[in-house]
């Protein structure tokens, strides 16, 4: 599930919806899977997203939850990019080292 042909600026659900991995699961190849997702990808069965606008408890409860669970990951990208710079700027090197550092 290696994708290197987007640039940097495209949302990552649209890097998502060109992915084997969407098809795998839209065909229910992992069916006790999920993931999580923000605002920016709709949500389907295997594909869990918060509520734009919560409506009672029990949705309150499980944005504070889904939150709870995306931010570690989001601060261990942002750990990433920090550690290696070349993942938040484009790489300053050859396109054809470009391709062996990114695969």
């Amino acid at each position: 599930n290696i994708i290197a042909r987007w640039p940097g600026s495209v949302h990552d659900s649209t890097i998502f919806n060109d992915s084997p991995l969407r098809v795998d699961l839209e065909n229910g190849q992992y069916q006790n899977g999920y993931l999580l997702g923000d605002n920016g990808y709709p949500c389907k069965k295997y594909l869990l997203t918060p509520f734009l606008n919560p409506n009672g408890p029990a949705e309150e409860a499980y944005n504070v939850a889904d939150i709870a669970t995306r931010n570690p990951i989001e601060r261990f990208f942002g750990l990433l990019k920090r550690r290696f710079p070349c993942l938040y700027t484009e790489l300053k090197t050859k396109l054809e080292n470009s391709v062996v550092i990114i695969i």
